[in-house]
């Protein structure tokens, strides 16, 4: 384990550049190479969990906490999370109806925080943290107050929230996807809707997970996979040994990837000197 520039990546075994060597998860995850999905769909197949719980985009932007028993579902769930969902508040429940004993959760860092402490440091009776295996955090620069960021889509550029296909975070741009097309929308523009908690947030990539996971720009079509323990480095290890996975290197995005932990760190900087 090894701790990297300024710590902002936390610590860590190794970083990936993975890609998913099922044809069908890529042909619906050109962008990304798909890794968080192939490995999913290698520890529900191994036994290694008995379901995956996600947020599933339900229309247009709109999503919800899912759980995913198989490939199937899974792809149906794949896709970047934009929008804050009941995640927290819903996934005991979950896990309670569907009588879930060992459980995956993809979620943000912020997320993925809570749940890793939940599961780490176990401080109440009604704590569900035995039943959770694997953290899979995704990369996240924030997510969008959900109202506002639509009204102002579709008042600004005319997208409905329903025509929404998809939305990918680019050097200098935002790209929505819809209706067949691509609308570049300036990153400081469309930053301007987040979170009112995501102004503050310092954690991009997700430190308290098993596996972190996001992509860069340089490498497309892979997927870029941080495995911080023990537990972590076995998935991924387990998922190229049986081939669910191919693996790179990927030492040599870690420049990116601190650049844009950087960025994070300094826009919450900022928003609390405003505060206080």
């Amino acid at each position: 384990m090894m701790p990297i520039g300024e710590n902002l990546l936390g610590q860590f075994r190794g970083v990936y550049l993975a890609r998913a060597k099922d044809e069908e998860i890529l042909k619906r995850k050109v962008a990304s190479g798909g890794a968080v999905t192939a490995l999913l769909c290698y520890a529900l197949d191994k036994g290694l969990v008995d379901g995956v719980v996600t947020s599933k985009r339900v229309k247009g932007f709109e999503g919800k906490a899912v759980v995913a028993r198989n490939k199937e579902e899974l792809l149906e769930a794949a896709g970047n999370s934009w929008s804050i969902v009941p995640f927290a508040a819903r996934i005991k429940a979950k896990i309670e109806e569907e009588d879930l004993k060992e459980v995956a959760i993809v979620c943000l860092p912020c997320q993925a925080q809570f749940f890793g402490q939940m599961r780490d440091f176990p401080i109440l009776e009604t704590d569900f943290g035995n039943r959770i295996k694997y953290i899979i955090s995704l990369f996240c620069m924030g997510t969008f107050a959900f109202e506002a960021f639509l009204n102002y889509l579709r008042v600004r550029y005319g997208v409905r929230a329903e025509d929404i296909k998809d939305i990918r975070l680019g050097r200098e741009f935002l790209e929505v996807h819809h209706n067949g097309t691509v609308l570049a929308i300036p990153l400081k523009e469309a930053f301007s809707y987040l979170q009112t908690g995501c102004l503050v947030c310092t954690d991009y990539t997700g430190l308290w997970s098993d596996v972190s996971a996001g992509f860069v720009e340089s490498e497309p079509g892979w997927t870029v996979l941080i495995t911080r323990n023990a537990r972590g480095e076995e998935l991924v290890k387990g998922a190229e040994k049986e081939g669910y996975i191919e693996l790179r290197d990927g030492s040599h995005v870690l420049g990116d990837i601190l650049k844009r932990a950087r960025e994070k760190v300094a826009r919450a900087q900022r928003n609390m000197a405003q505060l206080f």
